[in-house]
């Protein structure tokens, strides 16, 4: 690539940092108002996941951390509300088994 390219935006690596980014975000809103913590476990995986494309890539800004750290956080609470609700099932099914 050319310096021109770099000017008008087009650095190697910022498309993945940006799809990071909105996808650890998506992650966390999922787990968060509670539309479903598989969802936001995936959406967290790929965000992690095209951190690591853009970091590959020569992408040092700052919105491929951010990403990384809003996916990581989605994956962390993904995962939480999901061994909490097989938890609860579990549970539930347990009682109902002894009554």
């Amino acid at each position: 690539m050319n310096e021109n390219n770099y000017a008008n935006g087009n650095e190697p690596g910022k498309g993945a940092a940006v799809a990071s980014l909105v996808l650890g975000i998506v992650s966390i809103v999922t787990w968060f108002f509670g539309m479903g913590a598989l969802i936001g476990l995936v959406t967290g995986v790929i965000g992690l996941i095209c951190a690591s494309n853009a970091k590959k890539a020569g992408f040092v800004g700052g919105m491929r951390t951010a990403g990384f750290v809003c996916s990581l956080i989605g994956v962390i609470g993904s995962t939480l509300v999901f061994v909490a609700c097989v938890a609860c099932v579990g549970i539930l099914g347990t009682a109902a088994a002894l009554s």
